[in-house]
């Protein structure tokens, strides 16, 4: 039978068809994942440049806090200078008035003494 095709011929011939079905989805399943992954990295790469671009926003807002808020801290050193300032001046002025209080009441112990006749202390100076 020369126009008839033996059995193995077609088991050969379709495995042979079979092996090429086989190749070929295998590649469009390969060709399909390496697209899905260039997808997914295109992607990741968005999102990283995203995260990127906000980080520099971020970084330039917190140096113009940090800018602002030096002011608040040198008016917060000056008030702590002015409160020693005056905290200074009250003490001048309790002693001047300490010394204000103290000198009549010296006056009037001199005088006091002058009439009963002077102290040993007043004697030493007049020698």
């Amino acid at each position: 039978m020369p126009g008839a095709r033996t059995a193995g011929a077609m088991l050969a011939e379709a495995a042979s068809s079979r092996s090429e079905e086989l190749w070929f989805l295998s590649l469009a399943a390969g060709s399909l994942v390496v697209a899905l992954l260039a997808v997914l990295f295109g992607l990741v790469i968005a999102v990283l440049q995203r995260i990127d671009r906000h980080a520099a926003r971020t970084h330039t807002a917190t140096k113009q806090i940090a800018q602002n808020t030096v002011a608040l801290w040198t008016l917060e050193q000056t008030n702590r200078d002015l409160v020693a300032i005056r905290d200074a001046a009250r003490g001048a002025d309790r002693a001047a008035n300490a010394n204000a209080l103290v000198a009549p009441l010296s006056a009037v112990t001199n005088k006091v003494q002058g009439w009963l006749g002077g102290s040993k202390h007043d004697d030493d100076k007049s020698s």
